[in-house]
């Protein structure tokens, strides 16, 4: 089956998030769906979002992480027990590509 993207590029929230995929959400577990739109009750918004199914088919995904405010999450993301529902970019691995993590200093300081 022919992967999704070539690259997707990412940020991390300081919660944890990833895409629109928020910190106990439905959609952090969507598995069927490329992409959804869904109600965002803690910030009164509609969303769009791709999903984790379709991100893990890429050949190449990239975080791109700064700031002190993210470095508590990113500790837990890459080196926590795994709670996608917590933290959902602990979703994203790919399922045959790559995974680069670009961090400054500041958001690496709890590694």
């Amino acid at each position: 089956e022919p992967h999704s993207f070539d690259i997707v590029m990412l940020g991390m929230g300081d919660d944890g998030h990833t895409l629109s995929l928020f910190p106990g959400t439905e959609v952090v577990n969507e598995e069927v769906k490329w992409a959804t739109a869904f109600y965002l009750t803690a910030q009164q918004m509609n969303r769009i979002t791709i999903t984790a199914p379709i991100t893990n088919k890429a050949a190449a995904v990239c975080f791109l992480v700064a700031g002190k405010s993210k470095a508590s999450a990113l500790k837990e993301v890459l080196h926590g027990d795994y709670q996608p529902n917590m933290y959902p970019s602990q979703r994203i691995k790919p399922l045959n590509g790559n995974m680069h993590w670009f961090v400054d200093k500041e958001a690496a300081e709890l590694l």
